[in-house]
Formats: C-alpha cells, structure tokens, sequence
C-alpha cells in the first residue's frame, strides 16, 4: 500500500517536473519576445528625410505605444520567472517527499528481511533443540 502511495507521489513529481520544463520554456520565449521588441524600438530612429510634424509626431506615437507594450512584456517575463521559481520550490518538496517515503519503504523492507531471518533462525534453533532431545 506504502508502494501505492510512493507510486503516486512519483507521478505527482514527474508532473510537476514537466510543468516547470513547460514554464521555463515560456519564460525563455517570452523573453526572447522583450529582447525584440525593445531592438525594433532601439532601431526605430527619426528619418532625417521625415521633414514634416505629423510623421514625427506619429513616430514619437509609436515609440509610446511600443514602450508600453515593452512594459507589459516585461512584467509578463518577471510574472513567468515567479511562477517557475515557485514551481521550482514545489517540485524540490516534492522530491523531499518522495524520496522521504522511498526510504520508509526501505527501512521497512530491511525489518521485514531482519524479522523473517529471525524466525527462520528460531525455528532452525528449535529443530536443533528437537533433535538434540530426540538423540538423548
């Protein structure tokens, strides 16, 4: 039943596992997202051909907007990199647990193992015995 109860928190870890290699996937794809947004900003540069107001004033528009959507990404990257730091703290509990119960499972085996030695070697004890009181 303790097999049972280990196997289950085994799945439970290798879910878990999977999650975070999920969740850092992200995270890397959303931060190679920032690094390109704010490329494209640092590329955007006033033409100096742009001789008119509203293709400057449109452009200044765009570098706002951009940076706000720089903003967002950002907070989108540190929410993702919370999430899979506070994964990663599960799945080391989890671990914890595991192999904590992997070791009971062990413990218990070894004094079942101690326990059956000592019965056969009671009841070796006491066929000996007989057999001294028989020759006697």
């Amino acid at each position: 039943m303790l097999d049972k109860f280990k196997d289950m928190q085994q799945e439970k870890l290798d879910n878990m596992l999977s999650e975070q290699a999920v969740l850092k996937q992200q995270t890397e794809v959303e931060q190679q997202r920032l690094a390109q947004l704010k490329q494209f900003i640092d590329d955007m540069q006033t033409n100096n051909q742009m001789g008119n107001a509203i293709g400057l004033q449109n452009l200044a528009g765009m570098k706002h907007i951009l940076h706000g959507l720089s903003q967002q990404q950002a907070e989108r990257v540190t929410q993702l990199q919370g999430d899979q730091s506070r994964q990663q703290h599960a799945c080391i509990q989890q671990l914890s647990f595991t192999k904590g119960l992997e070791g009971v499972i062990a413990k218990k085996a070894h004094q079942i193992k101690q326990k059956q030695a000592r019965q056969h070697q009671n009841q070796l004890d006491e066929l000996v015995a007989h057999a001294a009181v028989r020759r006697s």
